[in-house]
């Protein structure tokens, strides 16, 4: 049989468990949509068609254009852009999630993972 104390330590540390799982699905990084308010390093998703797909010349990097976004998507060759090139074609609807960054002064929303790049019936 447990003493009191005991059970007080087992109900503390169930309670303390709990609040661990309620602060991790509570506060885990949210994705929001894409737009022109989207703060850099913010983690965001767009949805759209792939209007053209792009290796860079040096590095490659590939970057899709997609309707309905104003933005380049950026993937780097260490992040799967081989494999995304290889796994999408211009016209695919797809869903992206990435990081917002800046290059060149210019706007952009850069891919970790090829997981991030998900085709969309």
């Amino acid at each position: 049989m447990m003493q009191k104390e005991e059970k007080i330590v087992v109900v503390l540390l169930v309670v303390a468990v709990l609040s661990l799982i309620i602060a991790y699905f509570g506060f885990s990084p949210q994705k929001n949509v894409y737009s022109s308010d989207s703060k850099i390093d913010e983690r965001v998703y767009a949805e759209g068609t792939i209007l053209s797909k792009q290796m860079t010349g040096k590095g490659d990097n590939l970057i899709l254009k997609l309707s309905n976004l104003n933005v380049n998507v950026f993937i780097p060759k260490n992040n799967g852009a081989v494999e995304v090139y290889d796994s999408v074609k211009t016209g695919d609807s797809v869903r992206i999630t990435g990081k917002v960054s800046i290059y060149k002064d210019e706007r952009e929303i850069v891919v970790e993972s090829p997981k991030d790049v998900i085709l969309v019936n």
